[in-house]
């Protein structure tokens, strides 16, 4: 019969080799470093991005001084909400919003004062899917967690750690 320690590694063998295969969507920070602010090029920054179906933008900022709204070409090209926004988020503190693309052309601006006149807009095409294997894209710098190795089990020669934050696991069988 197994011991509890094997057992244990199997699955987490399993599940770390079906998340990595199932790994594909994307985290694109807007702005990178910078966030969602005033003073960004969001069209220089927006190119030669491989936006695809089920990526999510992130929108960092600062809730009391901007907004996310999602809006058609017309609004984004006039900066001005003519009907109901697709989406619109904001937030009284800093916030950070996530919207999962969909295939096609998505137009986002600040409603903020002259923000979306004074360039805080962005367009982001998205396909349905690419072949090649894609770059990562930036993501903040993550500080190291507090006891960021947890000992599972140890004994009957085996181990088994897992780092806090989802970023390591390492497993070793004597």
């Amino acid at each position: 019969m197994a011991s509890s320690a094997s057992v244990l590694a199997a699955m987490l063998v399993a599940v770390g080799c079906a998340a990595a295969a199932s790994a594909t969507e994307m985290d694109f920070y807007v702005g990178d470093a910078q966030g969602w602010t005033t003073g960004v090029d969001y069209t220089a920054w927006a190119k030669g991005k491989p936006f695809e179906a089920n990526d999510r933008l992130v929108f960092r900022y600062s809730g009391e001084q901007h907004t996310v709204t999602e809006v058609t070409k017309s609004d984004y090209d006039a900066c001005a909400v003519s009907g109901t926004p697709i989406i619109t988020a904001e937030w009284r503190q800093t916030a950070v919003t996530f919207i999962t693309l969909r295939p096609g052309t998505h137009y986002y601006f600040c409603k903020v004062g002259n923000h979306c006149v004074s360039g805080m807009k962005l367009a982001a095409t998205v396909s349905n899917s690419s072949d090649p294997p894609r770059a990562q894209p930036w993501s903040p710098p993550r500080a190291a967690p507090t006891g960021a190795s947890t000992r599972l089990h140890a004994g009957s020669g085996a181990v088994v750690a897992a780092a806090a934050g989802g970023g390591l696991v390492q497993l070793a069988l004597w």
